[in-house]
């Protein structure tokens, strides 16, 4: 079990840091452009890697602070690349993998859920204020998700890139609360937990803002096969 943890552990902090590294990149370059696609490419997949190994570590130690940024963060991973496939191919419908992705979202809050009222809810301390907080998000996002999944094809394509947009910097959001949270001591506990979400909003308001556009105004993006992400 030992040796499970630290291949886990060492593929969670590489996964992670290659995540920040192309989760920036990808803000900064242009949009749609080939530097954005690339590092996008390589975003999705570390941020996938890092969901895979943060429930690999945390169910085993129950570890809620893994539990609950990794579930978050892989579900709107997962969920930012899918807007961008319905957008690019209008023909695309809801599907089983889509309400996989929201049964995966509700384990997430239900797993952590168990492992509190174990607990109790008296000896969790500063991480309460910060699990409900997450946990209300997510079952937001899930709910919403659902009653979207009705009408899809009523929304406009950019409706669809603004959701990818919105979905893939609030995961990036999410990593770069984990590195705070490991590496930046402070109190309140939920100051180095909400301050990224502080920061980074206003860039999801201003990129959805800029990127809202209706079918007329926004032609499809057609990938090429070497257009990466």
């Amino acid at each position: 079990m030992k040796q499970y943890l630290e291949i886990f552990t060492l593929s969670h902090v590489f996964f992670g840091s290659i995540a920040l590294l192309s989760g920036v990149l990808a803000i900064i370059f242009q949009k749609g452009g080939k530097l954005h696609n690339g590092s996008g490419k390589v975003y999705y997949w570390s941020m996938v890697g890092i969901g895979i190994t943060a429930f690999g570590i945390a169910i085993p130690k129950g570890n809620l602070f893994l539990l609950m940024v990794g579930g978050f963060s892989t579900y709107m991973t997962l969920t930012g690349y899918r807007f961008l496939q319905f957008w690019r191919n209008s023909k695309l419908t809801f599907g089983s993998m889509d309400y996989l992705f929201i049964i995966l979202g509700f384990i997430t809050v239900l797993i952590p859920t168990g492992y509190l009222i174990r607990l109790g809810w008296g000896n969790i301390g500063g991480i309460l204020p910060v699990f409900l907080i997450f946990s209300a998000i997510l079952i937001s996002m899930l709910i919403t998700d659902l009653n979207h999944s009705k009408k899809l094809s009523t929304y406009p394509k950019g409706w669809f890139l603004s959701r990818h947009i919105s979905r893939m910097v609030g995961a990036f959001i999410a990593t770069v609360t984990a590195f705070l949270v490991q590496n930046w001591q402070t109190d309140p506990i939920f100051i180095a937990w909400l301050l990224p979400t502080v920061i980074f909003v206003p860039l999801i308001i201003y990129f959805t803002k800029k990127f809202k556009v209706t079918t007329k105004q926004l032609k499809p993006y057609m990938p090429s096969q070497n257009s990466g992400f």
